[in-house]
């Protein structure tokens, strides 16, 4: 392995989140079962699926591939063969600007996969842009031109 990074969540935003999930846990524990607590407990639940799937995000680079995977189930994810990644560089970008928010994204730059931060590599896949945040961009950049990926090509 060349590379691997974890990226997570700002702080804040699992402390929203769990409050967020333990508050519909707790109401609904506390509703008369009469209540009808499915209007609850389906969101919290949803929520909780979706929160797990998500986050963090996972990067690695070993001498075949760039893995980025997110979620404690490794779902969604892409594989990048080095060989076909592209004129890679470091960028520092706007994520709500450039990309309408964190995680997987589309914007007028190309693709971002990012949990956090403004920073990250950009580089060229199969015709397409994408751009992997990091909160080490530059040893992210090292990792893939270790591996060979073709740097100068596109």
């Amino acid at each position: 392995m060349l590379h691997a990074e974890r990226q997570h969540l700002a702080v804040w935003v699992h402390v929203l989140i769990i409050v967020t999930l333990g508050g519909g846990a707790v109401t609904t524990a506390l509703m008369p079962a009469e209540a009808g607590r499915w209007w609850i407990i389906v969101p919290v639940i949803i929520g909780g699926a979706v929160y797990l799937m998500f986050t963090p995000m996972t990067v690695e680079i070993d001498a075949e591939a760039m893995h980025v995977r997110f979620g404690y189930l490794n779902w969604p994810r892409w594989v990048f063969p080095i060989d076909d990644i592209a004129d890679a560089r470091v960028v520092t970008f706007r994520p709500l600007r450039d990309y309408g928010g964190w995680g997987i994204r589309r914007g007028e730059e190309g693709y971002c996969l990012n949990e956090r931060g403004d920073s990250g590599v950009r580089f060229e896949y199969l015709g397409r842009t994408y751009t992997i945040g990091s909160d080490d961009p530059e040893r992210l950049l090292a990792a893939l031109r270790t591996a060979g990926a073709g740097l100068n090509k596109g």
